[in-house]
Formats: C-alpha cells, sequence, structure tokens
C-alpha cells in the first residue's frame, strides 16, 4: 500500500465529555494513539450524548441510576470519580457546551483535541467543575496556552454551534449509538470497530487485525 493509500484510511474517535465511559476510556486512545501513530491517523468526532430533547434536570431517582452508573465505571476503568455533581440540585445534564467547547479548542490548537477532551471530562468527573460554565472551559484552556478572549469569542461564534451539531449528526451517520465507540475508515466505507469501554488490551488486539485486514 502507498503512502497516498495510507492517509485515507483513519480511525474515528466518536466521545462525549460528559460519558463517564468516555472518561474512563480516554488513557486507552491515549496510549493506542501513540502505539500506532505512525500507522493510522486518529480523528474525533463529537458525540452528543445528551443535547436538546436529551438534556434533563436530575431528578433524585435519575441521579441514583447515575451514581452506580459511574461507580461502575470507575470501579473497571480505574479512573477516579466524584459523585458531587450528581448531588446538586437543579443540575442540568446537557453535554452540548463542553462539545462546543471541545470544537472550540480543535478550531484554535488541533494538535490539543484529545487531551483537551480528557481535561473537560476529568474536570467535571473528577472536579466537580460546572460543565455547562464558560468559565470552566475558559480555565482549562488556558492550561494548554489558549487566550482566554480567543477561546471565548470562537466558543460564542454562531459557526462553533453549527460544527458541534454537525458533529452530532455526522456521527449518528456513522452508524454511533453508544460511547464511546472507534469507527474505521478508508475514505469510501466505515465500519464499527468498538462500541463501549474496552481495555486497552482488548482494543490493541482488535487494531492488530484490522491493520492485517487492510494491510496497512
Amino acid at each position: 500500500m502507498d503512502q497516498n493509500e495510507t492517509r485515507k484510511h483513519s480511525i474515528l474517535y466518536a466521545a462525549d465529555p460528559l460519558c463517564p465511559w468516555c472518561y474512563g476510556f480516554g488513557p486507552v486512545v491515549q496510549k493506542i494513539r501513540e502505539e500506532y501513530k505512525d500507522k493510522i491517523r486518529f480523528d474525533l468526532v463529537l458525540g452528543g450524548l445528551r443535547f436538546g430533547d436529551s438534556a434533563e434536570v436530575l431528578t433524585s431517582e435519575s441521579a441514583r441510576v447515575l451514581k452506580h452508573e459511574w461507580k461502575d465505571a470507575e470501579f473497571i476503568t480505574k479512573q477516579p470519580f466524584q459523585l458531587a455533581p450528581l448531588e446538586q440540585k437543579e443540575f442540568r445534564y446537557d453535554s452540548f457546551a463542553s462539545c462546543k467547547a471541545v470544537v472550540s479548542a480543535q478550531k484554535i490548537k488541533p494538535e490539543i483535541t484529545f487531551d483537551f477532551l480528557n481535561a473537560i471530562s476529568k474536570a467535571f468527573f473528577h472536579e466537580s467543575r460546572d460543565p455547562n460554565s464558560i468559565e470552566t472551559f475558559i480555565a482549562v484552556a488556558e492550561t494548554f496556552g489558549i487566550d482566554p478572549n480567543e477561546f471565548r469569542s470562537v466558543y460564542e461564534n454562531g459557526d462553533t454551534d453549527l460544527e458541534t451539531k454537525n458533529d452530532f449528526y455526522f456521527g449518528f451517520s456513522l452508524g454511533v449509538s453508544a460511547f464511546p465507540t472507534l469507527v474505521f475508515s478508508d475514505g469510501l466505507e466505515n465500519g464499527i470497530l468498538t462500541r463501549g469501554y474496552y481495555s486497552y488490551e482488548q482494543v490493541d488486539s482488535i487494531l492488530k487485525d484490522y491493520f492485517r485486514s487492510v494491510r496497512i
């Protein structure tokens, strides 16, 4: 396979910063990207776990269900969680703002996209910071050397809203129905590689099989 043919192949990572399993999957993706950086391109597709009609103000019952899910995610992924966000009154679980923050950072500094996603997830799940506040996003952006005024300008631009929604719909068109999901693309066809949380060893084995099949 020549170099031009190789460049057509990519792995699309469909994730949402407010998905507990994506937060837990972050270190796995980081290790996989490092391991295979010379073989294939990795791109991020923002998920839209909860937005629009699916966003909700948590009730005591929905918070109870989520606490169990977060504890399961912590046990399986070994990533630390804090349950404080689920104990807030009138907390709105809406991931649109956080997804838009990642898109904003990607527009300003594309090379930090995956790390910024992980930082936003950590700010919510481990540091209990408000995932609907631009001040949270600006504080995270500053740690990556992004000027606060530049970030605010990009975040508040209507084009960024549209680009974020386009990411959601693109993910839906790929058949993404759960997060995290890895999707292969050869430039002509797409297909699901993994859906849900997998360990590094499991993903590594799946990718080795994939690379053998496409002979990259």
